[in-house]
């Protein structure tokens, strides 16, 4: 049982060790989907990044919201227009769903997801376009296309979204553009500049824990 007992004491010591890494987005940012397509992908791509950091990717971004008194909902208006804002659902359904299927270790999974997405989506930008990436991105991930457009078009899409509006309007500071990244939980301009330009190389510089092989073997 002490054993147990300090097994358990190492295991929490590590999780709580690792940095964090929130990003804030939204689905029709250009900046957004340069820092996901770039920085981002090349950290999820690299082995065992998340023994150093915490990833997560939070699609809401500039949005607009006004309580409708008689519907009794709340009423987005997304910076790029609608179709951004079901594109932030696409997103927040398919993360939702991929938690749904692998209870543990789906951290990256969400991120991936999220770069699936963007991957996936050309211009001109359109719902349809959202939901064949939806498609093609959920073939990729063993999980259903049908249930995350379903999702996307129902309550529960409004309702993740309407969670994610309530972290990034809370962020404090308040956040004034997107990607608006913070850092264990905390903002800071110099963290957020380098971790646009090298997310990787970041995680190595801070983490105070073991490192990472790529910290020694990759080219910066």
């Amino acid at each position: 049982m002490k054993y147990l007992g300090l097994v358990l004491l190492l295991a929490t010591a590590f999780c709580q060790s690792r940095l964090t890494v929130d990003v804030y987005t939204e689905s029709l940012c250009p900046d957004c989907m340069e820092f996901l397509l770039n920085s981002l992908t090349e950290a999820v791509d690299t082995q065992d990044i998340e023994q150093m950091v915490h990833m997560r990717v939070v699609p809401y971004g500039n949005v607009k919201r006004v309580f409708n008194q008689a519907t009794g909902r709340w009423q987005f208006t997304c910076q790029h227009g609608a179709v951004e804002c079901y594109g932030n659902y696409i997103q927040l359904c398919g993360q939702s769903i991929l938690a749904q299927k692998y209870p543990t270790n789906n951290e990256i999974l969400q991120v991936q997801w999220a770069i699936c997405i963007d991957k996936r989506i050309f211009k001109p930008y359109t719902n349809t376009r959202f939901d064949e990436a939806a498609s093609l991105c959920a073939a990729d991930f063993g999980i259903s296309g049908t249930a995350i457009k379903e999702c996307a078009n129902n309550d529960q899409g409004y309702k993740l979204h309407l969670a994610a509006a309530e972290e990034t309007d809370g962020l404090q500071p308040a956040h004034q553009y997107v990607p608006w990244i913070t850092t264990n939980k905390k903002h800071s301009v110099t963290d957020e500049n380098l971790i646009l330009e090298d997310l990787v190389t970041w995680a190595c510089n801070n983490y105070k824990g073991v490192k990472i092989d790529a910290c020694t073997t990759r080219s910066a």
